[in-house]
């Protein structure tokens, strides 16, 4: 189809002039005659067949639940014609690549406030379970103001669709700022977004890609894929984050939100440096008075190849300025170590949850295998961000569910659900933590974005060998010495009709549970504030106070508390340490009440001296 300047489009959009194409469509500055406003409509290319006109809807889907003052703004998609136009942010401005083709490389300084801009917008894509998929210097806008918007979703996924870019044995992407896991036929990830982003600050800060300089694109591909990736020369925080950002291993890269926390603190007076020997230079304020070029959220620009072929075949070596940086050492197994000393609070970062509230971190508020961090705003608990350990397992995840591979560790994420969202690390050992963040009252909070953070810090530090142990154990008369499974005997389990003879044990003995044909009976390990009558009905079994609650887990169990002792904690807290046992089944609330005394009476009688 012919368009010319001056064409209506969805008797809306006047086209003024042509301002950009590339390989997935052509660009126009437009006036939009209802708002009277300047907008970017972009036409994929009259030649596109189904598969084409999908994946342009798919990005519309995608860029239009998508608000950030750095990314471009999608406003509308429309048919016209049988053609499918995309309305968006008018940006004057120059794609980062035009601005280090024209310029040479920037000082640290500029690299820094670019970079946590852009940080900053893939912690919005990443909380949405977005994957970018392109992140490279022709998709960053430097606008007139100095201000970098990410642009072009046209290769952007949801992490969870069923599509993925490797089925037709193609590599998706810039070749020279591809992540290894990607050069090597992976999948995208977060991950992948922040290595991309690393080697673009890269090239803004040494003029050149850490893959080096190539005329065959192939090049790139391999020095990728064997992580021959150069490091960076630039020194001080920037150069320190850098070389994180552009680990061979995934799980090595900071997330979206640590990268930036990393370039925020690189930015305060003094952190900032330049490069060696290289002399300073003005700010953004040296753009002005150039030549800007109005380009909007989708174009690729055509000296991009965004698809290239992975073939199995000698290249030229990098330049000997590229030299490869190390990877880091790969987790030991038995990463968990002894599951009893283990310190789940060792794997949180409560400065990194900060940017959500102000944080408290609990560490014997819960079970023995959970650490709370409470993010409050204003004095108020807001949400509870709860790690917990858990036994080996092999997960078979759900449709829903996002997997991802961090160097040695798997991350499978749900999405969000309700005030919820749960995030699993599967450790090298096949132990798992969970990370799960709960809003508490209404609020600004994204659960989700917490949830990343969370994750992200106990990934770092999971990546790092054994697992932290705790400072302070549990003493020789906490009930924590004890174990679940023993506490309930055959006799004891035969008051509960068809209840199974050996239970299944929690991480740590912290509990165990038998199932019955109609529900289970529980019973696990607590940490509690003193107990009241609004526990239950007080009684005294087997020498020990215990709380009896109808219906206290649902309308079909009975719970009974059963007080092992109480001590003060390290925040001058009265706290109690107690066995739950729960019996859940059809049985009439009464029955299930007698039945969970009796086995109480048990578990009571078994317990470690106080």
């Amino acid at each position: 189809m012919t368009i010319r300047a001056g064409a209506l489009i969805a008797g809306r959009y006047r086209l003024d002039e042509q301002i950009g194409s590339g390989g997935m469509g052509v660009v126009w500055k437009a006036t939009d005659s209802e708002l009277d406003r300047v907008v970017a409509v972009k036409l994929a290319h009259a030649h596109h067949d189904d598969a084409q006109l999908r994946r342009l809807q798919d990005e519309a889907k995608i860029a239009a639940g998508l608000s950030h003052p750095h990314i471009v703004t999608l406003f509308d998609l429309v048919l016209d014609e049988s053609a499918c136009w995309l309305v968006m942010e008018y940006v004057p401005s120059r794609n980062l690549g035009e601005v280090l083709d024209a310029d040479g490389a920037l000082p640290a300084a500029e690299v820094v406030r670019i970079g946590a801009q852009l940080a900053s917008a893939l912690e919005t894509v990443h909380a949405r379970g977005i994957v970018h998929g392109d992140v490279a210097p022709r998709n960053v806008l430097i606008a007139e103001n100095g201000t970098a918007k990410l642009t072009d979703f046209g290769v952007s996924r949801a992490v969870w669709s069923d599509e993925t870019v490797t089925d037709s044995g193609l590599v998706r992407g810039t070749p020279a700022y591809l992540p290894p896991e990607l050069a090597a036929g992976g999948e995208p990830s977060r991950a992948s977004d922040l290595f991309s982003l690393g080697a673009t600050l890269f090239a803004a800060a040494e003029g050149v890609s850490p893959l080096g300089t190539a005329g065959n694109p192939l090049a790139f591909v391999h020095r990728s894929a064997g992580g021959k990736i150069a490091a960076p020369t630039v020194g001080g925080p920037l150069g320190a984050t850098l070389s994180r950002l552009l680990s061979v291993k995934p799980g090595a890269r900071p997330t979206a939100a640590e990268t930036v926390a990393l370039l925020r603190d690189a930015g305060e007076p003094g952190a900032a440096t330049r490069h060696a020997g290289a002399p300073a230079r003005a700010g953004l304020g040296r753009f002005r008075g150039k030549r800007f070029i109005a380009i909007a959220a989708a174009i690729v620009a055509a000296a991009a190849i965004t698809t290239v072929v992975v073939l199995t075949q000698r290249e030229t070596p990098p330049p000997p300025a590229a030299q490869p940086s190390q990877p880091p050492a790969p987790a030991p197994s038995g990463v968990l170590g002894d599951p009893r000393s283990v310190d789940p609070c060792g794997l949180t970062d409560a400065a990194a949850l900060s940017r959500f509230g102000d944080t408290m971190v609990f560490g014997d508020a819960a079970n023995f295998s959970r650490c709370d961090v409470m993010v409050q705003i204003d004095g108020n608990d807001v949400a509870d961000v709860k790690i917990q350990l858990e036994n080996p397992s092999d997960p078979e995840p759900g449709p829903d569910q996002r997997i991802e591979h961090r160097g040695d560790i798997t991350v499978v994420s749900n999405p969000r659900s309700g005030k919820r969202c749960e995030r699993t690390l599967l450790l090298p050992d096949r132990y798992g933590v969970s990370v799960i963040v709960e809003q508490v009252r209404a609020t600004p909070v994204d659960v989700c974005a917490a949830a990343d953070t969370a994750t992200g810090s106990a990934v770092e530090t999971a990546s790092k060998g054994q697992l932290p142990r705790r400072k302070n154990p549990p003493p020789p008369n906490s009930i924590a010495q004890a174990d679940a499974c023993t506490l309930l005997d055959s006799a004891a389990l035969s008051h509960v009709p068809g209840a199974e003879p050996r239970g299944d044990a929690e991480f740590g003995n912290w509990g165990c549970r038998w199932n019955t044909p109609d529900g289970y009976v529980d019973l696990r390990f607590d940490r509690h504030p003193e107990l009241s009558s609004a526990d239950g009905t007080r009684t005294q079994l087997a020498g020990h106070t215990v709380y009896v609650e109808p219906g206290g887990d649902g309308d079909t169990t009975c719970v009974a508390k059963i007080v092992h002792r109480t001590y003060t904690n390290a925040d001058g807290d009265q706290t109690t340490e107690l066995a739950l046992l729960e019996v859940e089944g059809d049985s009439a609330a009464s029955i299930l009440c007698d039945q969970a005394k009796t086995l109480a009476t048990t578990a009571a009688g078994k317990m470690p001296a106080t």
